[in-house]
């Protein structure tokens, strides 16, 4: 069995790789050629455990993941877990491997595969509302995809941003043009793509529909029907709105809240696998407004995970333990 920490899994794949790997992944979906039921939900006060599993032909995997919400607070990843890979011929357990780092990574290839097909070629501002962990990724995928040259930023608690930024640069491995934004307001206004990534159970954009004309918006934060981080003017003034999975319209407010009050309807929400592979999908025309809602699945973790794997015994990268 190789166990797989944070550093050894970075060395596995560039984000040009992660970014192929999660096409992969929506070609696996699209083809339905896998088992993977809805994930559970535990929630214990404010903290979440989240179980994931998910067979695909090269085997099966589940990511136990925990979200402790005031874990910052305490110089601690709101984010950990572990993610467990099975061989798919005797269900013997090959890999383990750290989940936080993996929703990281396979997050911000999502939001890479959704830019790569949905934002203007012509992008090159991209603003980060959540200056985190996945923030972070966020930005570094955004700037695999598009040729951004300032990355915005607000973050309601930070005024430093210089290790944010160091963690961006790390990833993409060369220096990145940032700034810090005084509100959201300004960080809407000067970019051409605009990412949440927050823990807040209110949206964090005012409710002003011209605020987003010609804009592409990406949502990651939110989880839970009640729960959302973009206002319903974001919904109203899409020109069409993508998810990675329908389910999102039940499990993140962002979606299920305009939808139940009937502020939207099913017919102006696409998933993303149609628009890649089904091929009488509509062209996506660029420059509209665009709003994307990921919420991620097993599916990700397993495919993604895979190739790290898979890379990783190439290299010869990790370490192997016996039960």
């Amino acid at each position: 069995m190789l166990f797989l920490n944070r550093e050894d899994m970075q060395k596995c794949m560039s984000l040009n790789q992660c970014i192929a790997a999660m096409e992969k992944a929506y070609r696996i979906f699209y083809d339905n050629s896998f088992v993977m039921p809805h994930r559970p939900c535990i929630e214990n006060g404010a903290n979440t455990l989240l179980y994931m599993p998910c067979f695909v032909s090269e085997g099966f995997g589940t990511k136990f993941l925990t979200l402790f919400p005031d874990n910052p607070k305490k110089n601690k990843p709101m984010i950990d877990g572990m993610m467990v890979l099975n061989d798919a011929d005797d269900g013997s357990t090959k890999a383990i491997m750290h989940a936080g780092f993996l929703t990281a990574l396979r997050t911000g290839a999502n939001t890479g595969v959704m830019l790569k097909r949905l934002a203007p070629e012509t992008a090159k501002s991209c603003g980060i509302v959540g200056a985190g962990v996945q923030g972070a990724f966020q930005a570094a995928f955004a700037c695999t995809v598009r040729d951004i040259k300032t990355v915005y930023v607000y973050d309601h608690h930070k005024k430093d941003i210089s290790g944010f930024k160091a963690k961006v640069e790390d990833l993409l491995g060369r220096n990145v043009d940032m700034q810090l934004c005084a509100d959201v307001v300004e960080l809407v206004e000067k970019s051409d793509i605009i990412i949440a990534a927050t823990t807040s159970n209110i949206p964090v954009f005012p409710d002003d529909e011209n605020l987003f004309k010609d804009k592409t918006v990406v949502a990651i934060g939110t989880y839970k029907p009640h729960c959302r981080e973009c206002p319903d003017a974001l919904v109203k003034a899409a020109d069409g709105i993508y998810v990675d999975l329908n389910f999102a319209k039940e499990e993140s407010g962002d979606l299920f809240i305009p939808l139940k009050e009937g502020t939207i309807g099913h017919e102006k929400i696409h998933q993303l696998s149609d628009v890649l592979y089904r091929s009488d999908y509509k062209n996506h025309a660029p420059g509209k407004t665009v709003f994307i809602k990921t919420v991620g699945m097993a599916l990700f973790d397993v495919v993604c995970g895979n190739e790290i794997y898979s890379a990783a015994v190439s290299k010869g990268i990790g370490t192997q333990l016996e039960f």
